[in-house]
């Protein structure tokens, strides 16, 4: 069971056609092992609970962003997943989307 990451710029137009970024539980754990204290991260916190859907906003991409990279930084989170991640970010942010997480 991954938890998905579609980019659209509205939640109505998501389809078979919809960039996908897709998150294992795995790295998901390890991710959120990591994340201490979750309160200084406001945006991943959005996502902790892996099986709520949650809205990550197109102003809110560049910020995860700083977070993600903050934590492959400080805690030495090597997970190429989140590598990944950033890229599906900076592209989805690119093309000014907002990105739908959900639990499939």
């Amino acid at each position: 069971m991954a938890l998905d990451f579609m980019a659209s710029n509205n939640q109505k137009k998501i389809d078979e056609n919809t960039p996908v970024f897709s998150l294992e539980k795995s790295d998901y754990d390890k991710l959120f092992n990591n994340v201490k204290p979750l309160n200084q991260y406001p945006i991943i916190k959005k996502f902790d609970n892996y099986y709520a859907d949650t809205t990550i906003l197109y102003g809110e991409i560049q910020p995860l962003i700083k977070e993600l990279e903050s934590l492959i930084k400080t805690k030495k989170l090597q997970l190429e997943s989140i590598i990944h991640l950033i890229d599906f970010l900076e592209i989805s942010f690119n093309n000014g989307l907002n990105i739908y997480i959900y639990c499939d």
